[in-house]
């Protein structure tokens, strides 16, 4: 849930960056989600070739067809252009950026920074 507080230009900045937190996710057993009022996941940069488990509790968009996801095509940025990214291995070394409530990694290693 969102803070109802507002931000100088320079705090929201650093939300937006990940100042919020971080947490590095080594195994596939758990998913991994924000604690309620702390925000989305903003930025995951993957420290080995990662891909996320399949269906609705994969990559979990915090705004549905906005993100990549493993539930939704992307279709609110072009109407037929997206993909679900359930069959994707993002590759060592790569960070993505958007709003995702949580995940679940099927394989590989990541840190999420929450925003």
């Amino acid at each position: 849930m969102a803070s109802s507080r507002q931000l100088a230009v320079i705090d929201a900045q650093n939300a937006a960056l990940g100042q919020g937190g971080s947490i590095l996710v080594t195994g596939s057993s758990n998913a991994v989600t924000c604690a309620q009022g702390n925000g989305v996941f903003v930025a995951i940069q993957f420290l080995e070739d990662t891909t996320f488990d399949t269906g609705n509790s994969g990559l979990i968009s915090a705004s549905d067809q906005l993100y990549p996801s493993t539930q939704y095509t992307g279709t609110d940025i072009d109407a037929d252009g997206g993909a679900v990214a359930d069959s994707v291995t993002f590759p060592q070394g790569m960070t993505i950026f958007g709003r995702w409530s949580g995940f679940l990694l099927a394989t590989g290693k990541v840190i999420a920074y929450v925003g």
